[in-house]
């Protein structure tokens, strides 16, 4: 049965991620190496991948290796580093789709899916994504109501739908099928577009 995984932060080919984010990686290679092994024994090629923003810097080129290595079917929510230079190249590729924000509901409860938390959601309200690499969450937000899949908290590697449902709702009993249905066909669920 086809899964879904999250992840989100990789910055493939951006070699500040190494020492900035203070990753455990000896160089850029290294990274990669590590970051392409987690993903690919993690996912299947029919698996959907929901890459939460940052995904990569580099060029043309680089972006097509990296989707041509990287196993499953993606999807990319833009990200604060995701340049619109870069997210032509992705698209070039015609590997992957690119949206601002994924919405699904499950089990009367509302997920979003963006690349930085949002404020203020409503109860019920479960919003999965990135961007906080040192941290988990700043103090400020409502831990219960999020989940981060930047790749420093989940050891380096994707995480599953029902990990996350498991951690937040208390059940991994999901309906992928539901889930991959609403994701790609929503009418919340846009494309990117360039303008």
């Amino acid at each position: 049965m086809r899964d879904i995984f999250l992840i989100s932060d990789t910055h493939f080919g951006q070699r500040f991620a190494v020492r900035f984010f203070k990753r455990p990686f000896k160089n850029i290679k290294e990274m990669h190496d590590t970051l392409i092994e987690n993903w690919n024994n993690n996912i299947r090629e029919d698996d959907l991948v929901l890459i939460l923003g940052d995904f990569y810097g580099g060029n043309k080129i680089f972006s097509h290796f990296l989707l041509k290595k990287l196993n499953g079917e993606k999807i990319l929510v833009k990200g604060n580093h995701d340049f619109k230079f870069r997210l032509k190249r992705l698209i070039e590729t015609r590997k992957i789709k690119i949206y601002n924000r994924i919405e699904f509901l499950l089990n009367d409860h509302h997920f979003i899916l963006t690349h930085k938390p949002l404020k203020n959601i409503k109860k019920q309200t479960i919003n999965i994504h990135g961007h906080h690499h040192r941290v988990l969450l700043p103090s400020k937000f409502e831990q219960s109501k999020y989940f981060n899949v930047a790749v420093e908290h989940n050891e380096y590697r994707p995480i599953s739908i029902r990990e996350i449902v498991e951690d937040k709702l208390g059940t991994s009993n999901v309906n992928l099928s539901d889930i991959i249905e609403q994701i790609k066909y929503s009418n919340s669920n846009i494309e990117y577009t360039f303008a």
